[in-house]
């Protein structure tokens, strides 16, 4: 798994699936820097985002020899739907409303989106039916954002969703899980219990 590059939009701010701005020229680096760890592999299937930044992204770190029919792009990786919460800060999202914004961070759907749930949910199958679909041993690649990541690799530890935010996923870095039938598991179980 790939997240995006850092992005033009300021830091500290919650971009969620409605802002969708371009990589900044160190998110552009970030994606560069990917692609020599890519190139190690051999990649049987590419899952994009399709927001720009995890278009971009992909664009820049996918290695040159995978073909074009093994690249697709995956509208359920994109990141969550933050709603009015889109393009705030923590401190504007609390100025709005304190008890609303901790149920936010707590799981909660921002109003105008969708919770951590069907975000979760929706990640969940994707990427269950993108490695069911591979042949055995094979290696693919997510291009995504922090929250899908975070909902796959959480779901393969067998952690609940309040732990989430524990788990690190910088800008550009590249996150791995081995697909054994353990992961195929939790991850089909957590997508029928959300």
């Amino acid at each position: 798994m790939l997240r995006h590059g850092v992005t033009t939009y300021p830091r500290g701010t919650y971009l969620g699936s409605r802002i969708d701005p371009p990589l900044s020229p160190l998110g552009e680096r970030q994606a560069l820097e990917a692609r020599g760890a890519l190139a190690r592999l051999s990649l049987s299937m590419v899952a994009v985002s399709p927001l720009r930044r995890a278009m971009e992204t992909a664009a820049l770190a996918i290695p040159p020899g995978v073909p074009q029919e093994r690249r697709r792009v995956d509208a359920r990786l994109r990141e969550q739907d933050l709603g009015d919460y889109g393009g705030l800060t923590w401190a504007e999202i609390k100025g709005l409303d304190r008890d609303a914004a901790h149920a936010w961070r707590l799981g909660a759907a921002a109003p105008g989106g969708e919770s951590a749930g069907q975000m979760w949910r929706r990640t969940l199958e994707a990427a269950v039916e993108i490695v069911t679909d591979l042949p055995d041993g094979a290696a693919a690649l997510l291009v995504s954002h922090s929250g899908p990541i975070r909902a796959l690799l959480a779901a393969a530890r067998g952690l609940p969703p309040s732990e989430v935010r524990r788990i690190r996923v910088p800008h550009g870095g590249l996150r791995s899980v081995r697909v054994t039938p353990t992961v195929l598991r939790r991850w089909r179980e957590a997508a029928s219990r959300i």
